[in-house]
């Protein structure tokens, strides 16, 4: 991969009192390129920021590498393929600060799969024991496990959801028909997990389901979509900051067969659905997985369009981006860095043909913390607690109003925090660059 200098397609510029005052104004976004490719570009789920301004991700030669926000690059671990081949985008960091991802024995004489975990240090990968399982890790777990989506390595066999400990075992706790084709689940703050599945049957739609720990499924609605039949696209939700679902309707599956127009949706809690905006029908619309920024408004992009857009969770929609070819072409998932700046992988073109990292700065401010689950729940002085969460870089810690000591994060969603002598009963608060958050659980000292 070779370093290629940055371009600004133009200037946004906060001003500091407004900002101090939690005044966000619209602004020209300022769009630039962070790194050239010089092999095919991150896939799918793109991005993962593993330290305030260093990010994973997975190019097309299934190498695992770091890029820095400012350009720095480095290659930390590749397979020869073929049959070798990641199954990770590039997969999911754990409470030990380590990225899990799945190397993947693709020959049909020795097929197999291996977790693997690696460090941002080169040479630092650890393989761990042949799962029956090809397992895509795709998050993680107040435990401070990674849950995945996984499936067999012979035909016919249903996908599952599973958990993976840090030894790499996979577990699988819920068996999907052999018909279904779920999309990349999500783990909520309530302790289940959601996602949305479709179905390998000519003309079936969609369904949106629940399902807890245990295995216990629930189909919460019925999708008047038509299914796409692949694991990412129609099948990605998130969950917002307000408890509702939001994600993407696909046109792919639907242009053949029905007219189906391509468009973002929201989902609440008991499966009640609308349309939060209609991109239009079959070539219009092929719309990438969503994030929500810190503004609270949703941020995708288009293939058809090469665009970023932002969309409010009442159905306001504005292009707040087109990337030339400068920048690569989409699909480029987008994710937003503990800078406040959302940042993509494109997939092709740019100025080396590869694709990019680029930057986009819409004056968006630092993401809030978020941090709904803690363990253990009680202790003395001196016990080390697991802070789980999102937006966690950069924690101070305080039990019960008494400041923690040997405070430290192992990426976005894991703070480790020891009880200081002096410290009562009560929540425990985190502050960070983008704000404070206090647990609605008290922890018992004891």
């Amino acid at each position: 991969m070779v370093l290629m200098s940055s371009t600004t397609l133009s200037k946004c510029s906060l001003p500091l009192l407004l900002a101090a005052a939690g005044v966000f104004p619209a602004c020209a976004a300022s769009l630039s390129v962070v790194y050239n490719l010089t092999v095919q570009n991150p896939f799918a789920n793109g991005l993962l920021e593993g330290s305030p301004g260093l990010f994973y991700s997975r190019s097309g030669n299934d190498t695992i590498f770091t890029v820095t926000t400012k350009g720095t690059s480095a290659t930390l671990v590749g397979f020869p393929t073929p049959p070798y081949g990641i199954n990770g985008d590039p997969g999911a960091l754990a409470a030990n600060g380590l990225l899990y991802s799945t190397l993947v024995n693709a020959s049909t004489s020795a097929l197999s799969a291996n977790v693997f975990s690696v460090s941002s240090t080169a040479g630092s990968e650890k393989f761990y024991a042949k799962q029956g399982l090809d397992a895509d890790l795709v998050g993680n777990l107040p435990s401070g496990e990674l849950f995945a989506l996984a499936q067999g390595f012979t035909g016919g066999v249903p996908p599952v959801l599973a958990t993976v400990d840090l030894k790499g075992a996979v577990t699988s706790f819920y068996q999907f028909s052999a018909t279904d084709r779920p999309g990349i689940p999500i783990y909520s703050g309530d302790g289940n997990y959601y996602g949305v599945a479709g179905q390998a049957i000519s003309g079936a739609t969609s369904y949106f389901y629940r399902v807890t720990p245990s295995g216990t499924f629930t189909n919460v609605a019925s999708l008047p979509f038509l299914s796409g039949g692949g694991f990412y696209g129609d099948g990605f939700v998130l969950q917002g900051t307000d408890g509702n679902f939001y994600g993407i309707q696909q046109t792919g599956a639907g242009c053949a067969g029905g007219n189906q127009h391509g468009a973002v949706y929201k989902l609440t809690p008991s499966g009640q659905f609308t349309i939060l905006h209609d991109f239009g029908v079959c070539s219009k619309g092929v719309v990438n997985p969503l994030i929500e920024g810190s503004d609270g408004k949703l941020y995708g992009s288009r293939q058809d369009t090469n665009e970023i857009f932002s969309l409010t969770t009442s159905g306001t929609y504005s292009v707040v981006a087109s990337l030339s070819g400068t920048y690569g072409l989409c699909p480029c998932i987008l994710l937003q860095g503990s800078d406040g700046k959302i940042y993509g992988g494109s997939t092709g073109g740019g100025s080396t043909g590869y694709g990019t990292v680029f930057a986009l700065d819409a004056g968006l401010p630092i993401p809030k913390p978020r941090a709904p689950a803690f363990y253990p729940k009680s202790g003395a002085a001196g016990t080390q607690v697991r802070i789980w969460g999102s937006n966690l870089f950069g924690a101070s810690v305080q039990f019960n109003g008494v400041a923690a000591t040997n405070v430290h994060n192992s990426g976005p969603n894991y703070i480790w925090a020891t009880v200081p002598t002096g410290a009562t009963t009560g929540p425990i608060t985190i502050t960070t660059p983008g704000g404070t958050v206090t647990t609605k659980v008290s922890f018992l000292v004891q």
